[in-house]
């Protein structure tokens, strides 16, 4: 090698000199624009990559939060319900059961009432009524055999105080039959009044009279 290319070898390699002037403003505005570049690129990388996840996330849930709707074989189903079963009303507290006897065309009626009811009071004195029948203890009663006259009969001068409370129960024969003009199917209705947490309440009773 020549002495020329080890000079040149030599400047090569070897450090550059310290500058002999400050650099120029011009420079530095130079670099501080490459570092806002830089900068940049790496907001919008970072942006990119929180896109790329929300977007993984989206493929595994949907909005809510609740897993997608898939049609995988053996996958969990959703079960509607209907609204909730309203539990039966209890029995009421008055029931009457119909007997009629039926004779030619002359129909008779057997009544059975049974139940709970309050004792009624007498008007004036207030005191309550002999409990020895639970019939007594009514407010009265009403009656149609489905042809000619209602009957019935009146409860008197009495109070609904619901002082006490009686269950009991009575069968009595109605005392008038009725002789109808001509064959056909009858309907029998029957109503008794008793007192209740309300007051006077009517239970009615009806029955099927088929006269030949």
């Amino acid at each position: 090698m020549t002495e020329d290319l080890k000079t040149q070898f030599n400047q090569l390699v070897a450090d550059p000199p310290p500058p002999s002037t400050v650099p120029s403003e011009a420079v530095f505005a130079r670099v501080r624009t490459v570092r806002r570049r830089r900068t940049a690129g790496v907001i919008t990388v970072a942006a990119a990559g929180v896109l790329a996840i929300a977007l993984a996330l989206g493929n595994v849930t949907d909005i809510g939060g609740a897993p997608p709707v898939t049609n995988t074989p053996g996958a969990p189903k959703s079960v509607i319900t209907g609204p909730p079963t309203v539990a039966p009303k209890p029995p009421p507290p008055i029931t009457v059961l119909l007997k009629p006897s039926i004779k030619g065309r002359t129909v008779g009626m057997t009544v059975t009432v049974s139940g709970r009811a309050y004792v009624p009071t007498a008007i004036p004195e207030g005191t309550l009524l002999p409990e020895d029948s639970f019939m007594n203890l009514s407010g009265g009663t009403d009656y149609s055999f489905g042809e000619g006259d209602p009957g019935g009969s009146d409860g008197g001068s009495i109070d609904c105080t619901r002082k006490k409370l009686k269950v009991g129960s009575e069968t009595y024969v109605i005392p008038e039959t009725h002789v109808f003009k001509k064959p056909g199917t009858y309907k029998f209705t029957y109503t008794i009044r008793y007192c209740g947490t309300k007051g006077w309440f009517p239970t009615t009773a009806t029955t099927q009279l088929v006269v030949r």
